[in-house]
């Protein structure tokens, strides 16, 4: 009988098929194994590409407010609304898309959110008024949702154990490039019109959808979906990873929504807020691919105490800050931090859930709801309090959040891992 191969030894980059002799055809097994060797890669850089064009879809609002400002007299409330219309939509699809998952699989999943953020995006590209504008980022939302359900769970379940956090790193750093792009892509917007701009991005979206890879078939039975989403609240690390998210979220509408404000009362123009957004954007994409690979190796917590603390020293002070230069400066070092903590806390959540396509399909809808919820929330609630007191209390009431989150997630990893620890030792 012919051995089994060691694919552990096997470079990347080797031709598999010289593997075998030629007369010799691989078992079925090995053959799904080559399958999964090849196509990881390819895998990889489908997802990547798939989360930097729909993030660059949701950070083109920013620059945009200006426009929004002046041309359709929309208010701080309005603006508020109009950054939330976006997570509102995650927040609506995130059920929803873990029963299509299980209905129809990860790559359908992917599929129907991209051709859902095609429609709406076409939408945005066009409409006229604030009521079109909000449903089109709804509808966006929406589309988001289904897609990094399926796309993220695609991943996560092709990813051994081990090598989790760092999938998900390198992941959510393309989606954040994708940040970095957005805000470029909102100014150019500005100044040449949303129709031609949005509508082109569109078509990018389009060619993704046509050339996402095959999908190996799942041969275990499927769970009820609802079995998966009980298990996943029953995990201490997977609640404390989706209440950080929701934390992660608050920072980063209160940042989305009044931050170009601040800017435009110091002159500041467009430009500047792409600048400043596609920069936090940048360094946050630097911060998630480290925090991974840290995460692997020395545990969920450490990174997030660190980007919790220092963002909240920082934030509270953003609107007494006069120079914009500084402002900028300050926003970029506050904002990054927080966004650089969605790889350790997204693999809190990820490892409490089952290592199925099923049961990472709903951790990836909770983060999305989870997050969802907090920016969606936050930038409603934030703009309101701007409107009625200043800027000054948003701020400060974020930031001590903040600092309340380093806190309880400390208390709350250590009951977790203990727990953990506790149970290991009932089983050995």
């Amino acid at each position: 009988m012919l051995p089994s191969p060691d694919f552990s030894a096997l470079p990347p980059t080797t031709r598999y098929i010289k593997v075998w002799p030629a007369p010799c055809r691989p078992h079925r097994r090995h053959t799904w194994a080559i399958i999964a060797i090849v196509g990881s890669r390819r895998l990889l850089v489908f997802v990547g590409a798939v989360f930097l064009a729909e993030s660059a879809f949701y950070a083109i609002v920013p620059p945009l407010v200006p426009s929004f400002v002046h041309d359709l007299g929309m208010t701080t409330t309005e603006i508020g609304v109009l950054v939330a219309a976006y997570p509102a939509g995650l927040l609506v699809a995130a059920l929803p898309s873990i029963a299509l998952v299980n209905a129809k699989g990860v790559r359908t999943t992917t599929a129907v959110g991209l051709g859902t953020l095609v429609v709406a995006t076409f939408g945005f590209a066009w409409g006229g008024s604030p009521v079109l504008l909000d449903a089109a980022r709804f509808v966006q939302g929406l589309g988001g949702a289904v897609m990094w359900t399926g796309a993220l769970a695609w991943l996560t379940s092709e990813a051994e154990p081990g090598r989790r956090g760092t999938a998900i790193g390198g992941a959510v750093s393309a989606a954040l490039i994708g940040m970095v792009i957005g805000p470029a892509i909102g100014a150019a917007a500005f100044r040449f019109g949303r129709g031609p701009i949005f509508s082109l991005m569109a078509l990018v979206m389009v060619a993704l959808a046509l050339s996402r890879p095959a999908a190996r078939d799942a041969s275990a039975a499927r769970r009820d979906w609802f079995l998966h989403v009980r298990q996943l609240f029953r995990s201490r690390i997977a609640n404390l990873g989706n209440a950080l998210l929701l934390v992660v979220g608050v920072v980063n509408g209160t940042i989305a929504s009044l931050v170009p404000l601040l800017v435009t009362r110091r002159q500041g123009g467009s430009a500047t807020i792409a600048i400043m957004f596609a920069a936090t954007y940048l360094v946050s994409a630097a911060i998630n691919a480290s925090a991974g690979r840290l995460s692997d190796r020395f545990g969920r917590i450490t990174p997030t105490l660190v980007g919790l603390g220092l963002s909240g020293l920082i934030i509270p002070f953003l609107p007494q800050i006069g120079p914009l230069a500084l402002l900028a400066i300050a926003t970029v070092v506050a904002s990054s931090l927080v966004s650089g903590l969605w790889t350790p806390t997204a693999a809190m959540v990820s490892d409490g859930a089952d290592p199925g396509p099923a049961g990472q399909s709903v951790a990836v809808a909770t983060m999305n709801a989870a997050w969802a919820a907090g920016i969606s929330g936050g930038a409603i609630a934030v703009s309101r309090l701007a409107d009625a007191y200043g800027f000054n209390l948003p701020f400060i009431v974020v930031g001590c959040a903040c600092f309340a989150a380093a806190v309880a997630s400390f208390l709350s990893y250590r009951v977790a891992s203990s727990g953990r620890e506790k149970a290991a030792r009932v089983t050995a």
